[in-house]
């Protein structure tokens, strides 16, 4: 806290308090020492945790003064440079572990496709809380495929709303883009971590867009690849992935045009493209394989998911009207019985994981707002260390 002399008009002097903490501006006036004592030892309390900052508001209306709150906003490129890709596998573990304990929120997504010009534009919010990360925002993402061409846009959008647990003040806004990639990478690799085989030594990616990368890069610090087979329906796309990640992985990529040739013999299977098809095959998958299905909507086989020995969710109600499974619930061929577990309780330890060399596990992963929330908490802490972002007054 810092506290200074000002002169006024009338040739009274007052101090001017301000708070050790940035998102905290607290405006007194005190004519004497006993004031100036109270305000410090209230600042005091709160550093150290003895009282809650809204507490101080109440005293300031009772005449101490007031308290102006702020909040962090911070660009994309702030954002990705307080994202470690180890620590969100850590804080991603973590969360999953708190899931699977019954200690998080995570309500519905709130979803809606929206009209225009292209098909399929949506937009949806992902609320959550995670208490023991002080963890309580919201996630809103929209999707306008035509974004690219039209409007030099990337065709997903995001933005974090991370919120004070004690009073729900907006603590920090900022791009959820970079937060969404890095956090999709780590939860592959969390659910591969239990699922897959331990020397797994062939990557198989079908979509080489941004998630695909994510996954490639998070699954290669868990694993020891011997190579990644790539395909797209996008070649220059494919070519762009493995001149990227080929000599950043120092692994070899190897390209196919089809997705069997890409599939046929992987250890790994990750599925993360922005369309709808079977684009992998159940009688391609080897004994002893894992597969992630990552995209919003199905990208396997109708059969691959009942036949698998263990079949993982990250959320059971989540998976009913996105992802992988939602079709089969909405044909009648798919029940909630078909599910071995949420990843959460895998993580825990209620449920087991890979039990046999042989059997081929599924995590079908449509991303939830534990996760988000979790690692913008984690985002907002780092910034304030490097203080970096912009503090406004939204009131």
């Amino acid at each position: 806290m810092r506290a200074r002399w000002k002169e006024i008009s009338n040739g009274k002097r007052w101090f001017q308090i301000r708070s050790t903490k940035p998102e905290i501006r607290i405006k007194c006036k005190c004519s004497d020492f006993k004031s100036l004592f109270l305000v410090c030892f209230f600042e005091f309390r709160i550093c150290f945790g003895f009282l809650n900052s809204s507490d101080l508001f109440v005293s300031g209306c009772a005449g101490l003064g007031f308290m102006e709150r702020k909040t962090l906003i911070l660009t994309a490129s702030e954002v990705l440079s307080c994202l470690d890709p180890d620590e969100v596998f850590r804080v991603v573990e973590e969360t999953f572990r708190d899931a699977g304990l019954g200690r998080t929120i995570l309500p519905p997504k709130l979803f809606m496709y929206l009209p225009g010009e292209g098909h399929n534009d949506f937009m949806f919010a992902g609320p959550a809380s995670v208490p023991s990360a002080k963890a309580v925002g919201v996630k809103i993402v929209t999707g306008y495929k035509n974004n690219p061409e039209k409007f030099n846009l990337p065709h997903i959008l995001a933005v974090m709303v991370l919120t004070d647990p004690e009073n729900g003040y907006p603590l920090a806004l900022f791009d959820g883009t970079h937060l969404t990639t890095f956090r999709t990478g780590a939860m592959i690799a969390v659910a591969a971590k239990y699922l897959a085989r331990s020397d797994s030594e062939i990557l198989a990616i079908i979509g080489a867009g941004t998630q695909g990368r994510s996954a490639a890069k998070a699954l290669s610090r868990t694993f020891s690849f011997r190579e990644i087979h790539l395909q797209d329906i996008n070649s220059r796309a494919g070519e762009e992935f493995g001149e990227e990640i080929g000599p950043l992985l120092k692994l070899p990529i190897r390209l196919s045009s089809q997705a069997k040739e890409a599939v046929e013999g992987a250890d790994i299977i990750v599925t993360v493209t922005s369309s709808e098809g079977e684009f992998v095959q159940d009688e391609w998958i080897k004994p002893g394989s894992f597969i992630a299905s990552v995209g919003s909507y199905p990208e396997l086989e109708p059969a691959l998911p009942k036949s698998v020995e263990k079949l993982v969710v990250d959320d059971r109600t989540q998976a009913r009207y996105r992802g992988e499974l939602w079709k089969g619930y909405e044909r009648g061929e798919f029940t909630d019985s078909m599910i071995y577990a949420e990843l959460g309780e895998v993580v825990c330890g209620r449920k087991k994981g890979r039990e046999t060399r042989n059997e081929r596990t599924l995590a079908c992963l449509t991303g939830v707002g534990t996760l988000d929330v979790a690692v913008a908490r984690q985002v907002y802490e780092r910034a304030l260390k490097r203080k970096l972002g912009l503090w406004v007054s939204l009131w």
